[in-house]
Parts: C-alpha cells; sequence; structure tokens
C-alpha cells in the first residue's frame, strides 16, 4: 500500500470520529468535495484567445514579443483580474496568475504551458495547457474552498521559438539556465532585430539586462503539472480522451561532419576514394538500425544530409550529418549515443576521412513524479474518464521545470488524425475537459497534501 492510499484510507477514517478536531474535520470535508470547471467557459476562453495572432495565409502565427502577442497577455490578465486572481510578469514576458491559499508563505504549485505559436500553427498547442490552468484556478476560487498551499498558473515566453530562435526560453530562464547576455546573442531569424531591441519595444516591464531576474527559487514551489495535447496519434488509436504522462524523452541533437576527398567520379576508381557521402549514407542508416534495436519506444532521425560540392558528377570531400535521439529510459539514451560514435569512427578509419561532432541540444530525460501520476489516476478514476500512461516525445517547458521541483503532465487527445503545428490542429470539447477536470483535482490535492515527505516538492 503506497502513501497516498493510507492517506485516503486515514481520511475516511477520521471523517467517521465523533470526536475529530471540528477544524481538521472541516479539511478533510474539504477534501472530499467535488470542485467542477466549466466546460463552456473553458472552450469559449480557448477559442477566444486562441484565435488571436489569425495568420491570412491559414492558422495562428502569434510569436513572443509582437503585437499579438501583446493583445493575448491583455486578456489572460483581464481575465485574471476578473476571476480575482494576481497577474504579474516577469523580467522576460513569462505571465504568472496567483490564488492565494491557507498558508500564503508556503511553495506553491505551479500549471501551466506556453503561450506562442509556430507560423500557421492552431489554437490548442500550449494555450489548451494555460487555459487549462486558468479554469482550474477560476473553479477552485468560485467553489470557496481554499486550499492549503497557493497555486499558480504560468504562461511560458518563446517556447516554440519561431523567430527567436532557442526553444522553451521562458523555462529555461525561469530555471537559471540562460547566460546573462542572452538577449544580446540572438536576433530575429528574418529580420536580424536583437532580441534585447524587441524586448525593449515591447514593453510590459521586459528587461533585458536583467534575465536572472526571472529565475524562480525552487524553495518557493512545490511542483508543476502541464496539461498539453498529444501532438500525435497514440490516443487517437487507442480511443482514449487523456493520458497520464510518465516521462518526456531525452533529446539529444547533434552534426556529424565527415571531411574526406573530393574527385571526379568517373576518373576514381572505388578502391581509391576517401568518400565523404558513402560515409553519411551509412550512418543515416546505422541512425535508424540503432533506433529500431533499441526499442519501440525510440526515436532516431537524420532530417537530410548536406554534402559538398553536391555535384552530380564529383565525389563528396564534406558531408554533414543532422542526428535527433530521442528516448525514455536513461542506460538507452546513454548507449545510442556512444554506438553511434563508435560506428562513425569505424567507417571514418575504413574510409580514410576526418570527423567531428557538434551537439546543439543535450536534453536528458525527464520523469514524471509518481506522487503526481497517483493522483492523476485516482482523478480520472473518480470521475470515470479511461486513460492509459504513455512517454512524451516533443519536448516541453515541463522538462527544464522537472529539474528543479516535481513535475507531471496531463496528454489531451489530439483529433483530426494527431496533426498539430499547423491550422488543422484540433482537440475536442469534451477531451479538454476532461483533462482539464483532471487537472483542477490535481493541483488542488497537491495543493492540501503532503506529497514528498519532509523534503517538500524540491528535487
Amino acid at each position: 500500500m503506497n502513501k497516498l492510499q493510507l492517506k485516503r484510507i486515514n481520511y475516511n477514517i477520521n471523517h467517521e470520529r465523533r470526536d475529530e478536531n471540528p477544524i481538521k474535520k472541516r479539511k478533510v470535508m474539504e477534501m472530499n468535495q467535488t470542485i467542477r470547471i466549466d466546460p463552456q467557459r473553458l472552450w469559449t476562453r480557448l477559442n477566444t484567445i486562441g484565435g488571436i495572432g489569425a495568420d491570412p495565409k491559414g492558422g495562428v502565427s502569434r510569436f513572443a514579443w509582437e503585437p499579438a502577442y501583446k493583445e493575448a497577455m491583455e486578456l489572460l490578465r483581464r481575465w485574471s483580474e476578473e476571476e480575482g486572481l494576481a497577474y504579474r510578469v516577469d523580467t522576460v514576458g513569462n505571465q504568472f496568475v496567483r490564488l492565494e491559499g491557507q498558508e500564503p508563505g508556503a511553495p506553491a504549485v505551479l500549471s501551466g504551458s506556453h503561450f506562442d505559436t509556430v507560423p500557421q500553427g492552431g489554437y490548442f498547442d500550449g494555450m489548451a495547457g494555460v487555459m487549462g490552468a486558468l479554469e482550474a484556478l477560476s473553479a477552485i476560487k468560485r467553489s470557496g474552498l481554499v486550499p492549503r498551499r497557493p497555486l499558480e498558473l504560468v504562461a511560458f515566453i518563446n517556447e516554440e521559438a519561431s523567430q527567436f530562435l532557442g526553444g522553451t526560453f521562458g523555462s529555461k530562464a525561469m530555471c537559471g539556465m540562460l547566460p546573462k547576455d542572452y538577449a544580446y546573442q540572438l536576433r530575429h531569424r528574418q529580420t536580424g532585430q536583437l532580441l534585447s531591441d524587441a524586448m525593449r519595444e515591447f514593453g510590459m516591464g521586459l528587461d533585458p539586462d536583467n534575465l536572472e531576474g526571472s529565475v524562480i527559487d525552487p524553495a518557493r514551489y512545490y511542483a508543476f503539472v502541464e496539461l498539453h495535447i498529444e501532438q500525435g496519434r497514440y490516443l487517437l488509436e487507442k480511443g482514449l480522451p487523456i493520458s497520464v504522462v510518465s516521462s518526456v524523452a531525452g533529446i539529444k541533437q547533434f552534426y556529424i561532419t565527415l571531411r574526406g576527398v573530393a574527385a571526379h567520379a568517373g576518373g576514381m576508381a572505388m578502391k581509391d576514394r576517401h568518400d565523404a557521402m558513402a560515409a553519411a549514407a551509412a550512418v543515416a542508416a546505422e541512425v535508424e538500425r540503432l533506433a529500431l534495436a533499441t526499442s519501440l519506444d525510440t526515436r532516431g532521425t537524420v532530417g537530410y544530409i548536406e554534402a559538398h560540392p553536391g555535384e552530380h558528377n564529383i565525389i563528396a570531400d564534406r558531408c554533414v550529418v543532422p542526428v535527433d535521439f530521442r528516448e525514455a529510459d536513461d542506460g538507452n539514451w546513454a548507449r545510442l549515443y556512444t554506438d553511434l560514435m563508435a560506428f562513425t569512427q569505424a567507417q571514418c578509419e575504413r574510409r580514410g576521412l576526418e570527423w567531428s561532432v557538434h551537439t546543439t541540444c543535450d536534453l536528458a530525460p525527464a520523469h514524471c513524479a509518481p506522487e503526481l501520476m497517483a493522483l492523476m489516476d485516482d482523478s480520472a478514476g473518480r470521475w470515470g474518464i479511461p486513460h492509459d500512461h504513455m512517454v512524451s516525445f516533443p519536448a516541453h517547458d515541463s522538462m527544464n521545470l522537472s529539474r528543479i521541483m516535481p513535475m507531471g503532465m496531463i496528454f489531451l487527445r489530439s483529433a483530426n488524425g494527431g496533426v498539430s503545428h499547423c491550422p488543422e490542429e484540433f482537440t475536442m470539447k469534451d477531451d479538454l475537459a476532461a483533462g482539464t477536470q483532471v487537472l483542477t483535482d490535481t493541483l488542488y490535492r497537491a495543493a492540501c497534501d503532503d506529497l514528498f515527505g519532509e523534503g517538500g516538492g524540491s528535487v
């Protein structure tokens, strides 16, 4: 029997005792009450704010630090204040909405997702999680129940990094993962404008010289829970409205550069060649073989091969192979890279090539807290919501938060064949409501229970 099950039994026992302390009895009764979300309010808000930044070419293009983004921020601020919730913006543009608890100084339970879109994206990616968190705080506030710990919504900025490259910007800033001069390193991919200038022009108190002002103190937060659309077909094929996420797969992205000798395609005998393209093709095939041989849940991708000089009748003297590995198992995560490096070395020795590797992303797998998963499972059961457990292979802000506090995720079924990052992206109203109801229960109980023992929610 786990700690959560034992605690629930104790609650029931205490509730039946006639000599129970009246204050404690009231708290027990509150814990057992149902907080119901308003599916229509949630759906209306999502469709209203989701359409801000509508692209004439289709879909939504709502980019960080641009006018449409500010318009959406102002709407979130207005809705929050109408609910009697406190609203603030940090130094980079992350938004926070707070519901105080019975113990205002206690570490807060945090929930939310990102506020921006990809070019010509959909309404649901990111914003479903923000609006789900807002609905959770609204429903709890309207219920009259006051959780022990505070609850906070966060809307992360520039997760997609569509214009200023560098994904999950807002959560990295919060976790202290950005250098102080980072705003002076990034330029708009089309205009060349420095991020520092864009932040100043945006206003709202943003300060490119004070990125560290956005860093949060982990001691002030108890846990983080993110609601997000799946962006795939798993739940659709299983016929399930939601899933509890068990892990977010690690992502390792790197470029292998192979250097050989250019020569005439007809003049150079096969045995005498130092062919960078032949090695690149072998490496690409090995990425696929390693992924297939590791597990059903392993992903290995080579999206293209850049060859020089790139002519039909010239043996390539240089090739760049971009590799993307995604894996949730920690042991497999390490072996995939090591094994590919050994293979690449052997190919280069055989063909007389030189090689190098440049890593651009190295995010280890992030594992969801079992205690939060248990709350989600229990909530889904109480509401009769069928669900499953699954791994997330897309990256999320929750990966960064998991480094400093316990983390959990809930996935919503993606309709329309599971497509995302496009105008056809869609999640059904009932599925959004189901996931948000589980989120609400999870947040409230996490804000009332002692899930993580004496050490609190720190990791």
